[in-house]
């Protein structure tokens, strides 16, 4: 029977040096606009992303923050998409996983990956060789803590004897693990370690189904995630004309820090228009026919679940709400039902 896919806000509190408010401001002023999504849109799940040591305050934080969303809405999922796993110890994210879940009901999800810029490992202690290990071992422990069971663990990166973590899962199982990735070799880990996995390449939906298929991954247990950093609005170019600088400080923060310099023609200088870096094709410009046509596609592809960075760094909030409720009432009702298996066990 087919069944609506689902749909995240994608927030990362950042608060560029340009446009900084108050940090108290731009808290308050976001977790408002997470409660009125919760209470009058249709909008699925909040999610959260981690880095460190970013001069804009990118969120360092976002378990914390993870559990002020849980407390402050009733009906959202609250999810991680994604926390880096090896700048993490693996025992007390579970503590804290299994904590936001039960404090939400069981509404959380965690998402992890592997991390990538060194900085932010020599900062927190660790380093960015030993973040395979790490993420394998971390999710490892993690299954464990979420079983309910006492466990012990020797590794190479945790070694402990037996431990129970607490609290309990409020459901078997605990929380639902999403792991990210974009080369060959994470997409193939993210299919044999996952239960679902979080693309930052819609070109990728492939490879991964596929390695599902040849590591014997039932259908139901394949789940497809795609994220776009999205501004959606009647008038799309009237829109970018404000939202663009903002666009640009977050593409150029990834750029400064190497994310893209190992493409077939790197890309390593920042932009200085916010027009290059939308004709570079970084950010989904559309209005509702292009963002359903758009959706629907991927929905073909066999994606069930989208996250979407509506809220550009240092964007006023209200701006970026009327883009929100415009996708809300007029993409969300048009987008394709799917038959995936997957959405009777999201």
């Amino acid at each position: 029977m087919p069944r609506r896919v689902s749909f995240s806000l994608l927030y990362t509190f950042e608060n560029p040096p340009e446009w900084e408010l108050p940090w108290d401001r731009l808290y308050g002023s976001l977790l408002e606009q997470i409660e009125w999504v919760d209470r009058d849109l249709d909008i699925d799940r909040i999610e959260l992303s981690e880095h460190h040591f970013f001069e804009d305050g990118y969120l360092s934080t976002p378990m914390d923050m993870a559990a002020v969303v849980a407390a402050k809405t009733s009906r959202v999922g609250v999810g991680i998409n994604l926390i880096q796993l090896p700048l993490n110890n693996a025992v007390r994210l579970a503590e804290q996983s299994l904590f936001v879940d039960a404090l939400s009901g069981g509404r959380f999800r965690l998402g992890v990956g592997m991390g990538y810029y060194q900085p932010e490992f020599a900062g927190l202690g660790t380093n960015v060789r030993h973040r395979v290990g790490r993420t394998e071992e971390g999710i490892a422990v993690l299954r464990n803590a979420f079983s309910g069971e006492p466990f012990a663990f020797h590794g190479r990166h945790y070694d402990f004897d037996e431990l129970r973590v607490t609290p309990w899962p409020v459901r078997p199982g605990g929380p639902q693990i999403w792991v990210g990735a974009a080369v060959p070799a994470a997409i193939d880990r993210a299919a044999r370690l996952g239960d679902g996995y979080l693309a930052f390449d819609t070109t990728t939906f492939a490879h991964y189904f596929a390695a599902c298929d040849a590591l014997g991954v039932p259908i139901q247990q394949q789940r497809a995630n795609a994220t776009y950093w999205f501004i959606v609005a009647e008038d799309p170019e009237r829109a970018f004309a404000h939202a663009g600088e903002h666009f640009m400080h977050l593409i150029n923060g990834y750029i400064m820090r190497g994310v893209y310099s190992d493409r077939d023609i790197p890309l390593t200088e920042p932009y200085t228009r916010p027009a290059d870096a939308l004709a570079d094709g970084h950010i989904t410009l559309v209005d509702a026919a292009g963002a359903i046509q758009k959706l629907n596609a991927d929905v073909t592809r066999g994606v069930i679940d989208f996250s979407l960075l509506m809220n550009m760094p240092g964007e006023p909030a209200d701006q970026v709400a009327e883009r929100i409720q415009y996708f809300n009432d007029n993409v969300l009702p048009h987008v394709e039902q799917s038959s995936h298996p997957a959405l009777t066990t999201v």
